[in-house]
């Protein structure tokens, strides 16, 4: 009799503890389900072009080179007119919203009335470039703190009119970049221009040191 209770009382334990651990799954699965619920939808990582040593990377996080490219691919796109700046000009600016500050992109439109009040835009030709040698390096792109860097673009600017070339320059841009999470859909990259941080200043190339 006392061997049979034994075991009734064994039993008895075993089933609490298999509730008990039936418990706990319960638990983790509702914390974890409120977990998932609570996630972002989307996360934004920034891959670093060189995985050769490995990376860290962190969600929304963009490293130099990242800044870097998109701040002269943005740039490039906004100041390269195929056939008439007085049209392309004004069409990048539109075309170019979700990448540009709100302060940015009026700057560039008064640059723009400026420019084609002197009717210094029609039919003109413009093609910018990143001068060879001076492409990205880690000292071009200063961190500003709070979302905000400022990129050293060494840029060939060349303007031709009805096939003439009528400006040939190198030019250092002093460009900020800062974060602009508006809308994904329209800027994945979730930075954009906020126009320059200084004066522009010509530069000499090595063409022109050896002539």
């Amino acid at each position: 009799m006392s061997r049979y209770r034994n075991e009734l009382a064994g039993q008895r334990e075993a089933i609490r503890a298999l509730w008990g651990a039936v418990g706990v799954a319960l638990v983790c699965a509702g914390a974890m389900g409120i977990g998932w619920m609570m996630a972002p939808s989307s996360l934004r990582i920034h891959i670093p072009p060189d995985l050769t040593a490995g990376a860290t990377v962190w969600p929304d996080t963009p490293a130099p080179p990242h800044v870097y490219t998109f701040a002269l691919y943005i740039w490039q796109q906004l100041y390269r007119w195929p056939s008439d700046g007085a049209r392309e000009y004004r069409a990048k600016l539109n075309a170019l919203v979700p990448f540009l500050t709100p302060a940015c992109r009026q700057d560039r439109l008064d640059d723009y009335a400026e420019r084609n009040g002197r009717r210094e835009l029609a039919g003109r030709q413009r093609a910018v470039w990143e001068i060879p040698g001076r492409g990205y390096a880690v000292e071009r792109v200063f961190d500003e703190g709070g979302g905000s860097w400022v990129v050293a673009l060494d840029l060939m600017i060349e303007e031709t009119v009805l096939g003439e070339r009528v400006k040939s320059r190198a030019v250092a841009y002093p460009v900020r970049v800062v974060r602009y999470d508006v809308d994904r859909e329209l800027n994945p990259w979730g930075l954009a221009l906020d126009c320059l941080a200084g004066v522009p200043r010509a530069i000499e190339t090595e063409a022109e040191a050896s002539s």
